[in-house]
């Protein structure tokens, strides 16, 4: 009797803390249901996640592995819902005109963090759009332009969103997913303008093209899988657009993420900004677009030296 006594007192106490835990979930995130029965369906998903991320997090504390998880804004979605509403289902490799492929340089530095040179701009957030190429693709322009011009400007992807469409002649499907490459194709076209001249609006709408601040020559590409030359790119020219899977990223939190479980196929366009070393562990530092609340201030650090989650397999910088 006491057994059970004792079995069913945890079983209160673990519900009691899942529900706090809820309550002050809901709280932080802004988190308000359209019914009951959806309300019930996102605690569920959050219980699902909140015990992957103590079970992770305590293997983190143990030093078993480089990184660990959090809750944020993610947490209340199943691993499908995530995967369907923020990564990309269209991401195929891309070659096109304007295209060149990158030789590697006689010297690569140590390490490099191009935010310390004001080419990143800050942070920003695709909402529940897959329009991960775009953001991908103004990060690279960005810094692009940063470096030419010596100035920091936030280009749009809004544009990119609305007018690089199949129709259009451009391999782009706006929330439903694109590739960068096309997108810089576009750009070499048409140009692009500034965000606060087409701001973002997370859904795709017809092209209000208005303009051109930045036009662009073409792109040139890292060899297929070539993580040194991604490395050397990153390194000499400027922040570069990459594709990953991100499919375990959901509840990343800090640290240097390495897992065997994200292999192929890419899914999500996100910016290398730099690279460095930490306690004997080569990584990535690599900008994403779900806001500051994700991960390290909006940022993920990734294992370098072994093209985790196909990191090397798409990656291009512009031609000016």
């Amino acid at each position: 009797m006491f057994v059970k006594i004792f079995l069913f007192s945890c079983l209160v106490l673990i519900a009691s803390a899942n529900q706090e835990e809820w309550a002050n979930y809901k709280a932080k995130f802004g988190k308000v249901y359209a019914s009951d029965a959806e309300h019930q369906v996102r605690y569920e998903a959050f219980k699902g996640n909140l015990q992957k991320i103590q079970e992770h997090n305590a293997k983190y504390d143990q030093g078993l592995v480089t990184w660990y998880m959090a809750v944020n804004d993610f947490t209340d979605l199943t691993a499908e819902e995530f995967k369907q509403q923020y990564l990309s289902s269209k991401m195929p490799v891309y070659n096109q005109t304007g295209k060149s492929v990158h030789q590697t340089s006689v010297s690569t530095p140590d390490h490099t963090d191009w935010r310390d040179y004001n080419y990143v701009t800050g942070v920003k957030n695709q909402g529940s759009c897959g329009s991960c190429w775009t953001f991908s693709a103004t990060g690279t322009l960005e810094g692009a332009f940063a470096k030419s011009r010596l100035q920091q400007v936030s280009f749009s992807e809004q544009e990119l969103v609305d007018c690089v469409t199949e129709s259009a002649g451009y391999n782009g499907a706006g929330c439903n997913g694109g590739v960068v490459q096309s997108a810089l194709d576009y750009v070499r076209d048409h140009g692009i303008v500034y965000e606060s001249d087409y701001p973002y609006e997370a859904k795709q709408a017809s092209c209000r093209q208005n303009g051109n601040v930045f036009q662009i020559k073409g792109y040139t590409e890292i060899g297929n899988n070539d993580e040194n030359g991604l490395r050397d790119a990153v390194g000499n020219v400027s922040p570069v657009s990459v594709a990953v899977n991100a499919q375990d990223f959901q509840n990343y939190g800090g640290g240097i993420y390495d897992s065997s479980s994200c292999s192929t196929p890419i899914n999500h366009g996100v910016l290398a900004v730099g690279y460095n070393s930490e306690n004997g562990h080569d990584y990535w530092i690599i900008k994403n677009s779900w806001g500051e609340g994700w991960g390290e201030a909006g940022y993920i650090r990734m294992a370098r030296g072994h093209n985790l989650c196909a990191i090397a397999s798409q990656a291009c910088y512009p031609n000016l």
